[in-house]
């Protein structure tokens, strides 16, 4: 279902409360699948995170431990933090699948309302503070290489490559911030579809 679909049965459940008593129960299978639909979406997004996270991780481990020996121990603390940064971010994403798997969108009991609120003020706490920091650590870890490049490479080379690497963080910052608003987006509809579930009246 398109989200404007999902919104829309929102809407006809809202309407159909008022108007008798046999047409919500239609509409209740009409809420659950497209509370299902959306639980599916953040399922395939944390899925899909953690898959790109662990791609990434196995390139900068080949890379840095296979390919390129560097041998400062700035640049080893930075490759160290670029890699560490993203193997949290992918237990998170790991974690948050779990918990999303956990919730029962047809379960009318108010625990289960609460269960889904509770993990809707997780993932925005992780999109908060948790990844900015993640995020800087990662490429202050990049920056961290720089010395040791610089022994490799020319000044013109280096400073394109540092500025490059500005470039490629905004760009991340622009996906990673639509990303964010579609997933909460996403959270926020299905814990209005369960809680008028939960409380119909």
């Amino acid at each position: 279902m398109k989200d404007e679909e999902l919104d829309d049965v929102a809407t006809l459940w809202q309407q159909a409360k008022t108007k008798s008593h046999e047409q919500p129960k239609v509409n209740v299978t009409a809420l659950i699948q497209a509370g299902e639909a959306r639980k599916k979406s953040t399922l395939a997004a944390h899925y899909g995170n953690a898959a790109v996270l662990a791609v990434t991780v196995l390139v900068l481990v080949f890379y840095f431990y296979y390919l390129y020996n560097f041998q400062d121990v700035l640049s080893k603390i930075g490759y160290n933090l670029m890699i560490g940064g993203l193997t949290i971010r992918i237990i998170i994403e790991l974690f948050s699948a779990w918990r999303s798997r956990k919730i029962k969108i047809a379960d009318t009991a108010s625990a289960s309302l609460q269960n889904s609120v509770a993990f809707f003020q997780f993932r925005k706490r992780i999109h908060g503070p948790i990844t900015m920091f993640i995020f800087v650590a990662y490429f202050i870890g990049f920056y961290m290489l720089t010395p040791e490049f610089y022994r490799y490479i020319s000044v013109m080379w280096l400073v394109l490559m540092d500025t490059s690497a500005l470039i490629v963080a905004a760009v991340l910052v622009y996906f990673i911030r639509r990303g964010i608003r579609q997933e909460l987006h996403e959270l926020e509809k299905m814990v209005e579809l369960q809680r008028s579930l939960v409380h119909p009246e």
